[in-house]
């Protein structure tokens, strides 16, 4: 991509300035801050919003009105806010958001990227106010079009374009000027952080433009698009809609969450209502079978259609010629962060406008109506601007010292955690590197007991990306969470053989776990509070 895909010019121009900036010591921080919509300026940049925020403000974003995204956040830091438009070609444009705190020289002058979910049209402003608070100089965009909708994409190729990956590196390099700009000493390293769509969008930066980041952190990511996409479908043709014959309810599907339990919960030797393993987990739904005589009204069990539609829910998708196109979705579903999305009997709406306005241009498109396997095979072979990324040679990244770090919950909802676990298999393969070799610049840890990027009922959280809206965790110390892990060892040197994850119950910290590092297993030592990270150890599988 690095020959293909250059920059328009007008990115090599965001240096220029319309004028010369004051000395900084001669003007107050809030001063310069509200100065920068004269003495800031980029080709193709309008700014919209210069504002200096104290810590604890409520700060609005009527832009975000009716596209689904959030209409607020509180800042947890004084710091100075620009808001940016950037023209990326004659159809499209970025909105880019740059939050930088006061004490930034003092916290290491370090630069973060945050990225989005779904279908991407809303900023994370939450995970951008909480890296201000430890001192980033944080920027957020918008994917290149506002809101959760696909609808942008119909007939809009520029704004697929900027989806897949040039808003990424747009806002990026917009937001290193600005920063570098304002601050009177320039950016020592810089991160990117994001789950889901997020996560994708770093693995993106990770294949494509490694050299923007010293450290990126991938979660739960949304690679081989096609794959996250086709599960969905196979989960809405199995369960059909409520009233169905084959279609669950919900308290009929925490019934098949606890049978999971029972049938897994043990493997790995402790009974803590996590499957540490869930690779190892075959469950048969066939237990709860209604018998002659039993429904679920009297007796709590599913008569056939619905096992059919457990086991084909928990099955790989195949498509035309017995073609694998997708592994089996994860074996738990009682966080159901995804329920109305995958299980509630209608088909999942990023999904649906995907394949409707980026794939097809057809908005009448449905999939209850025009989906087929040849849908499988157009997604595959189209790819609209490259959004698969599923590019497996990381030499580039190597090459620049990049470091990945890549997690996943194994109770994920939404993206099977066996897409991770093929994808960093697949790189080993196909770069010939065992996972020694791998170490070095890319590690994969699988998070038991963690859903789609938070929550869960293990120790799911780990101070990552979209994990800081639940109570309590803005008081877990983040020395050990997995950004400053990375901080770590990018700029100590410290490779993390483990990730820190605590149980986050009711805003309370019940359990912690030292998650490791793939292919190694958290293993029980057999004896010991299983809520204690001392009672677990890593074991070669």
């Amino acid at each position: 991509m690095k020959s293909t895909l250059l920059l328009p010019t007008l990115l090599l121009l965001l240096t220029s300035f319309a004028t010369a900036q004051e000395d900084p010591e001669e003007e107050t921080f809030s001063e310069r801050c509200e100065g920068l919509v004269s003495t800031f300026s980029a080709a193709d940049t309008d700014i919209l919003l210069a504002s200096y925020v104290t810590e604890g403000t409520t700060m609005d974003f009527p832009h975000s009105v009716g596209t689904g995204c959030a209409l607020s956040s509180t800042s947890l830091a004084d710091m100075c806010r620009l808001r940016l438009n950037v023209t990326t070609s004659t159809t499209s444009s970025v909105i880019v958001e740059v939050f930088m705190p006061t004490d930034w020289s003092s916290k290491g002058e370090r630069f973060l990227m945050t990225g989005n979910g779904g279908l991407g049209g809303c900023i994370q402003y939450p995970d951008m106010t909480y890296g201000t608070k430890l001192g980033f100089a944080v920027v957020g965009h918008d994917n290149g079009h506002a809101g959760l909708s696909g609808l942008p994409f119909l007939n809009r190729p520029e704004v697929i374009t900027d989806y897949s990956w040039r808003a990424l590196r747009v806002a990026g390099q917009i937001g290193k000027s600005v920063v570098n700009h304002f601050y009177p000493s320039t950016i020592s390293k810089s991160y990117y952080m994001g789950c889901s769509g997020g996560g994708r969008s770093g693995l993106k930066a990770a294949q494509e433009f490694p050299e923007e980041y010293d450290g990126i952190v991938s979660a739960a990511p949304a690679i081989n698009w096609h794959r996250v996409m086709s599960v969905a479908v196979q989960i809405f043709k199995a369960t059909g809609t409520p009233g169905s014959p084959t279609h669950l309810n919900l308290a009929q599907w925490n019934k098949v969450h606890q049978m999971v339990l029972d049938q897994c919960d043990g493997i790995d030797g402790v009974l803590d209502n996590v499957v540490e393993d869930a690779m190892k987990c075959q469950p048969r739904p066939e237990a709860l079978l209604c018998g002659p005589g039993q429904t679920w009204a009297t007796d709590q069990c599913l008569t056939a259609a619905q096992v059919a539609t457990v086991r084909t829910v928990y099955s790989p998708v195949y498509g035309n010629n017995g073609r694998l196109v997708s592994p089996r979705l994860n074996p738990l579903t009682q966080e159901f962060v995804g329920y109305p999305f995958m299980y509630g009997g209608v088909p999942s709406s990023i999904t649906e406008e995907w394949y409707k306005y980026a794939l097809y241009s057809d908005p009448n498109w449905t999939i209850a109506n025009d989906f087929t396997l040849d849908t499988y095979d157009d997604d595959f072979q189209t790819n609209p601007a490259d959004v698969s990324t599923s590019k497996t040679d990381l030499t580039d990244a190597k090459n620049n010292n990049t470091k990945i770090l890549m997690y996943h919950g194994l109770t994920d909802c939404l993206i099977s955690s066996e897409n991770s676990y093929l994808y960093y298999e697949s790189v080993s393969r196909d770069m010939g590197l065992p996972s020694s070799q791998l170490d070095p610049f890319f590690r994969f840890f699988p998070i038991a007991g963690m859903d789609h990027c938070y929550s869960g009922q293990g120790a799911w959280f780990m101070g990552g990306s979209v994990q800081y809206g639940p109570a309590g965790a803005l008081d877990v110390d983040p020395s050990d969470s997995v950004l400053m892990t990375m901080v770590k060892w990018v700029e100590q040197g410290i490779a993390p053989e483990t990730l820190t994850g605590r149980k986050l119950v009711n805003g309370v910290v019940t359990g912690e776990k030292a998650h490791c590092k793939h292919p190694l297993k958290t293993t029980y030592k057999g004896t010991g509070d299983h809520n204690l990270a001392s009672s677990w150890e890593c074991r070669a599988a």
